[in-house]
């Protein structure tokens, strides 16, 4: 196929790019109007059409569940792009809220990034992407997430790498941990929904990357995630649960997708492992899970003789910055509980991220305002996104070169932690 080069049109959502005639078996483009537009209940079937095309291994149902029986999805966070009458693209936003040092924002989830077959390499996926980006700044949307194979197209339009763990391990090794005698374990009912909910946002409080849930949002997502009976286990101590497993079965093995715990009972982790382990046994399959870094989970999984440990994963999580500001207005309390306990003078902090959006923060004992030029100390897109979401020190600066006790300033600001996001909640 010949590769064409995308040509944006004007910003009014007109967008020419040669998309490649299907009748002809030749390599022949002829330019079009590309127009983006939100989703219509109309366009609902041949969207559905398009997506079963793009993704033959996923059954159609996945896609028309995870848009009708999602009760975050609106028609304007599912983004088309029309060709000549006809749907040749096709991006949706889910709306998430997440966790960002303990402090909920609006976040974007991308997913089913399709393009027909005929308009590939025409810059169609581009296209729509921005534009999907756009809806996503018009919305107030502080953050985006996405998973991918192909980190450099996503890496053209902001987003960067972000890194959890992956820990894969021999089930049969799972299956011989010593069990605790305290807990009792059984699988997971709908009833048991409000307490393990519970216990999830007792242990995401105050986190990096937790998405925020409630009953309906759960229950939503069992509709696609592929959970069978007895993949959800719950570990209780006198008839209460203290600690909840939860897991499918994947063509690379058991995938554990989450795995949380009362603080205090971090045993009952060990038990729901072992029996979860002792299932993909019988079953020939290897445990896998992405876990949070310090989490029971992985305490427990690296102390397994078999167990491997890798960031390098086929299809890494990546995030950008949608709005600055929306992001900075969020943490702003945050910011001002830590520049409290951090007195000293006043640090003009300057921050950017994709698309050109600049702020300056300025940190004093008792204050954070926001201006556009100013700053003493400037970190570029990539290493304001790693300060805030805490992902590496904020060392990385643009200019000018940072003294010792600017760098101090800032990793007290904003210090290292881990990011903490269950599969539970990928898109």
């Amino acid at each position: 196929m010949c590769r064409l080069n995308e040509i944006i049109g004007s910003a009014t959502g007109q967008v020419k790019a040669p998309i490649a005639g299907s009748a002809n078996a030749s390599c022949y483009h002829r330019a079009v109007n590309l127009t983006l537009r939100a989703a219509r209940t109309a366009d609902l079937p041949a969207l559905y059409d398009l997506l079963e095309q793009c993704f033959p291994e996923a059954p159609r149902s996945l896609f028309v569940e995870q848009t009708e029986r999602d009760a975050t999805f609106r028609l304007r966070h599912g983004r088309v792009a029309v060709a000549d009458g006809r749907i040749v693209g096709y991006v949706r936003i889910f709306e998430r809220r997440m966790l960002v040092r303990g402090v909920p924002v609006a976040a974007g989830g991308i997913g089913s990034v399709a393009t027909h077959p005929d308009a590939r390499e025409s810059g169609v996926a581009s296209a729509v992407m921005r534009d999907a980006i756009d809806e996503m700044r018009r919305g107030g949307f502080a953050l985006s997430f996405l998973f991918t194979g192909i980190t450099p197209f996503y890496e053209r339009l902001g987003y960067r790498v972000v890194r959890e763990p992956r820990i894969a391990a021999d089930p049969a090794e799972a299956a011989r941990l010593p069990l605790p005698s305290l807990y009792t374990v059984r699988p997971m009912t709908d009833g048991d929904i409000p307490r393990l909910l519970s216990i999830y946002r007792r242990a995401s409080a105050g986190s990096t990357g937790s998405v925020v849930r409630t009953r309906r949002s759960w229950r939503d997502a069992t509709h696609w995630l592929g959970e069978r009976d007895g993949d959800g286990l719950v570990a209780e101590r006198n008839g209460v649960p203290a600690a909840y497993l939860r897991s499918r079965c994947r063509t690379y093995g058991h995938q554990i997708l989450e795995a949380e715990h009362l603080r205090g009972h971090e045993l009952a982790i060990v038990s729901l492992l072992s029996m979860i382990g002792a299932r993909a046994a019988e079953h020939g399959e290897r445990l896998v899970a992405l876990v949070p870094e310090g989490q029971a989970l992985a305490n427990t999984m690296r102390t397994l003789p078999s167990a491997t440990v890798t960031t390098d994963v086929p299809y890494p999580m990546m995030m950008r910055i949608i709005s600055l500001d929306a992001l900075l207005g969020g943490l702003s309390r945050y910011l001002r509980t830590r520049a409290a306990g951090h007195p000293g003078p006043p640090l003009r902090l300057g921050l950017r991220a994709p698309g050109g959006q600049r702020a300056v923060v300025d940190v004093a004992k008792r204050a954070v305002t926001v201006r556009r030029n100013g700053a003493a100390y400037e970190l570029d897109a990539a290493a304001t996104l790693d300060a805030l979401l805490g992902q590496r020190r904020a060392g990385r600066l643009a200019r000018p070169m940072p003294a010792a006790e600017a760098v101090r300033r800032i990793d007290a600001l904003l210090p290292e932690t881990a990011l903490r996001f269950w599969n539970s909640d990928r898109i």
